[in-house]
Order: C-alpha cells, then sequence, then structure tokens
C-alpha cells in the first residue's frame, strides 16, 4: 500500500497546502492598514513561483513523497536563499550607502516568509497523516 501511495502525485494537498499556508502565515499582517492589499499582491506575485514549484513536483514526486520533510525543508532554505539575493542585488550590495530605499516586491518577497513556512510545513505533515491512514 505504501509503494502504491508514493507513486502517485498528491496534487491536491500540494494546492492545498499553498492556499492555506498564504492566509495562514500572513495571520500576523492582516491585523495592520494594509493586510488585505498585501494579501492579494502575495498571491498573484507567488503564482509564476508555485507553478514552477508544480512542475518541478509533477516531475520528482516519488522522490517528494517519499521525504517530504526534506523537500519541504530544501525549498524554504532555497527560497530563502533567493529573498536575500534579491533583497541584496535590489538594494545594491550590503555595503552600499548611496542606496537604500527597498521596492515593494522586495518587501512582498520578505514579508511571504511565513507563508512559506506554513506550507513547507503543512504539506509534509499531511503527507505523513495520508501515509498513516493508508498504510493503517
Amino acid at each position: 500500500m505504501r509503494d502504491s501511495f508514493l507513486r502517485e502525485p498528491q496534487v491536491e494537498l500540494f494546492f492545498q497546502a499553498y492556499l492555506i499556508g498564504l492566509p495562514l502565515g500572513h495571520l500576523p499582517f492582516f491585523f495592520s492598514d494594509l493586510g488585505l492589499g498585501l494579501l492579494f499582491a502575495k498571491f498573484f506575485l507567488s503564482l509564476p513561483i508555485v507553478f514552477l514549484l508544480f512542475i518541478f513536483y509533477r516531475i520528482k514526486y516519488a522522490a517528494v513523497n517519499s521525504r517530504p520533510f526534506l523537500w519541504g525543508s530544501i525549498i524554504f532554505i532555497a527560497t530563502l536563499v533567493l529573498i536575500v539575493a534579491s533583497f541584496f542585488l535590489i538594494r545594491g550590495g550590503i555595503n552600499d550607502p548611496t542606496r537604500k530605499d527597498m521596492t515593494i516586491l522586495n518587501i512582498i518577497l520578505i514579508l511571504s516568509a511565513p507563508s512559506l513556512l506554513a506550507t513547507c510545513i503543512y504539506f509534509p505533515v499531511m503527507i505523513r497523516l495520508r501515509l498513516r491512514r493508508s498504510v493503517g
């Protein structure tokens, strides 16, 4: 039973993790004045990234399903590296005193880290729960 579960892509869990992780990670920002607008901006800006992750998941779903916590942590760390790299790239480097402004894209990328963390935790937990339910 375990083998057959790992050979199937869990597409509904992939999108469920994204749609639950987005508002769950955005919860602290709902109480600000720009909370709802920032949520919509994060949603639309994250769609291309989710599409690329979905293509990667469809190609390597057997490996991702067999070690979901490892792949969740790899995706989270890789995205954090991209956020930090874009932050320093847009800002002009670490020690550039002439440029101190941040773009709205950079702010949204930085604020999307809690949503990404919630998504990267939710997906492996649900895979393990579904695997436990199918075996037992």
